[in-house]
């Protein structure tokens, strides 16, 4: 592939799977692009369409300084063309390859955005799942950019994820095992091998056999290297924990007297913490639109109607050149990039897509490709509570019946309402029921008074199962 339209292609930068990298040239801005082409019968004949629609849904949807940028998506008849921010620092891991290990001081800047990055992810109902060094760029000025996001799957609320997917020495221990997780301590877990890593210049969970390192991710147990600082050897254990429900959150990390030491100006302003959660029309840059308008040679189009095309995230070429522009003045860089040599990573690993042979002694599940995520477009059209289209009195039967066998028992407050707690007092859980009609359905919805939220999850999980299985009886 030697053109695109409005982009010139300059070199090679690597190559994947199913498609290749190319370094480009946006012609219109002048500015340099990462461009993956993807060939579209290697994404059918390795079943990864799921994986790239991911990858693509969750990229248009977000903003964030320390995720990669996507700024349109291009279809020829054998390929799909991504045009993606250009991060010319390579991968993290690079930097251990070439230095063994880094300072704290550096290390914390790094883990500050990555997490900054996260918790953007997880206030969008996206876990990551695959968070290695492999998948932290860097740019021009060494700023931590999360990338490749086709293994990321959307947490409807009060749902689980299940499949176990990730790269070997950075999943965790809920995720190996098979059991239902939620992705939020998944994606800390991660983070918290990234962190070890970064210090130590190697991992800390790590063998030649895959059973025998899933038992040593299960069992939680590591050697924490003697020259860590206090600080930091308790946030890792807290990051580090097998335990789902004892994990320390990304918030609580964020309020870690470890992290924060020397926040970066643009994660501690008001206005970024106010705002970063968010994905909100933006505030056009009228400077940065009349630019564009002149780049594109379309001084002549309304601005009114530019704007709205870009508010609306169009695609077309007005809005490619305004998102470049704006990227590179929000970066402060507008010089040209130079191709990086290509550095093989000490700890290299490929996403773990185990064998169900490898995994009989150890786990329950496995990658399964044929979860696809549902479309982003309305990121908050959620569908709340669990729904039944039974006669009423057959659900309310059904209702109880999964409630018992969670082990849980209740008392009518109403026609419509049910207080439940736990039968097994060191669940301590209390909970509301609440049933209602809903476009032709029985929905019923739980709301937890007093208990621990991941137990409550794991409880109503049960209740819909069971809900699910008498349904089919």
């Amino acid at each position: 592939m030697s053109a695109i339209d409005n982009y010139r292609i300059l070199g090679h930068l690597g190559h994947g799977t199913y498609g290749q990298v190319k370094l480009a040239e946006h012609l219109s801005s002048s500015t340099n692009v990462a461009i993956k082409v993807l060939k579209k019968r290697a994404i059918l004949e390795k079943n990864m369409v799921s994986k790239v629609k991911r990858e693509i849904q969750v990229l248009k949807l977000f903003h964030h300084p320390h995720i990669i940028r996507l700024y349109e998506v291009i279809e020829t008849p054998k390929s799909l063309v991504l045009v993606l921010e250009y991060l010319p620092g390579g991968e993290l891991y690079n930097l251990i390859d070439r230095y063994g290990k880094l300072h704290e001081e550096q290390a914390r800047n790094y883990i500050q955005q990555i997490l900054s990055g996260l918790a953007y992810c997880h206030s969008h109902r996206v876990a990551h799942r695959d968070i290695k060094p492999e998948n932290l760029l860097l740019d021009i000025h060494g700023n931590v950019k999360i990338a490749d996001f086709g293994l990321a799957n959307l947490m409807p609320d009060g749902n689980f994820l299940k499949t176990s997917c990730g790269t070997p020495n950075y999943v965790a221990p809920e995720v190996i095992s098979g059991y239902r997780y939620c992705g939020p301590e998944a994606d800390v877990w991660s983070t918290g091998v990234v962190l070890f890593a970064l210090l130590a210049g190697s991992l800390p969970f790590d063998d030649v056999s895959i059973p025998a390192l899933f038992t040593k991710i299960k069992s939680g147990n590591f050697v924490m290297p003697y020259h860590f600082s206090e600080p930091v050897k308790d946030l890792i254990m807290r990051m580090l924990n097998p335990d789902p429900i004892a994990r320390i959150t990304i918030q609580q990390i964020q309020s870690h007297p470890w992290l924060t030491h020397k926040v970066p100006k643009h994660l501690s302003s008001n206005v970024y913490i106010k705002r970063k959660y968010k994905i909100s029309e933006p505030l056009i840059d009228e400077e940065i639109l009349q630019q564009a308008l002149v780049l594109t040679r379309k001084q002549g189009m309304d601005k009114k109607f530019a704007r709205d095309r870009i508010l609306k995230r169009k695609s077309d070429s007005i809005v490619v050149c305004y998102e470049i522009l704006l990227d590179q003045k929000l970066s402060g860089s507008t010089s040209k990039y130079n191709i990086t040599a290509n550095h093989t990573p000490l700890f290299k690993q490929e996403p773990c897509e185990v064998s169900t042979a490898e995994l009989s002694t150890i786990a329950s599940s496995r990658c399964d490709s044929s979860e696809i995520v549902p479309a982003v477009e309305d990121p908050n059209n959620w569908a709340f509570g669990i729904k039944s289209t039974l006669a009423p009195s057959q659900f309310l039967l059904n209702l109880q019946l999964a409630l018992r066998d969670a082990g849980l028992e209740w008392k009518s407050t109403s026609a419509f309402s049910l207080n439940v707690k736990s039968v097994d007092a060191r669940k301590d859980l209390k909970m509301r029921a609440d049933i209602y009609r809903h476009e032709g359905s029985f929905v019923v919805d739980f709301k937890l008074r007093n208990g621990v939220v991941m137990i409550f999850l794991d409880v109503i999980q049960q209740v819909y199962s069971q809900l699910k299985g008498l349904a089919c009886k």
